[in-house]
């Protein structure tokens, strides 16, 4: 009997300290995380300045806000526009072959400038035509609200591409538009 307390009183000392050890940690860890001696998530990805120098010629700097949300500033630290890659946002829209995911320049009044198609397995005659066809200005000088209630037109010959470009733009422009209200 003897035996059966000394090890009941023992297990009950061990799980004590382990707690005691346990909640300690835990204190440890929050107080570094809010001092920011450590990093809660990824790092952000940079976005070199050459990458947004084609839509923001006094580019200077970008500071990502997410892993797809940049703020673009000119050398006096003034910003001077937004870059948004669609994905991750829309990797679930379709193309013909795929994604299209899209680069959308905005300027610093929240104006669309440019949506460029990125790197994607459409196939190349397709996505021509939709460059052709004009599709991608068909949003420039807009806002995000005016974008979001355009009724644009595929264009013929590229239906399902046309069709994953407006799709990918629309749901890049709702996530954007949750980031804002946060």
């Amino acid at each position: 009997m003897k035996c059966i307390r000394f090890f009941s009183s023992f297990a009950q000392n061990f799980k004590d300290r382990i707690m005691k050890t346990m909640h300690k940690i835990t204190g440890l860890l929050t107080l570094a995380a809010v001092l920011g001696f450590c990093s809660c998530g990824p790092k952000l990805p940079e976005l070199p300045v050459t990458e947004v120098t084609p839509y923001f010629a006094d580019a200077a700097k970008t500071h990502a806000i997410d892993t797809a949300f940049y703020a673009v500033k000119d050398a006096q630290g003034q910003k001077i526009g937004t870059v948004l890659f669609s994905s991750p946002y829309s990797d679930a829209v379709k193309g013909f072959n795929g994604p299209t995911p899209l680069l959308i320049a905005m300027d610093a009044n929240g104006c669309i400038k440019n949506v460029v198609l990125l790197e994607n397995q459409e196939t190349p005659v397709y996505a021509q035509r939709v460059v052709d066809g004009g599709l991608y200005e068909a949003w420039n000088g807009l806002t995000v609200e005016e974008a979001l209630g355009k009724d644009v037109d595929a264009v013929t010959g590229a239906t399902f591409t046309s069709n994953g470009v407006k799709n990918s733009l629309v749901a890049r422009l709702k996530a954007y538009q949750r980031q804002l209200k946060k």
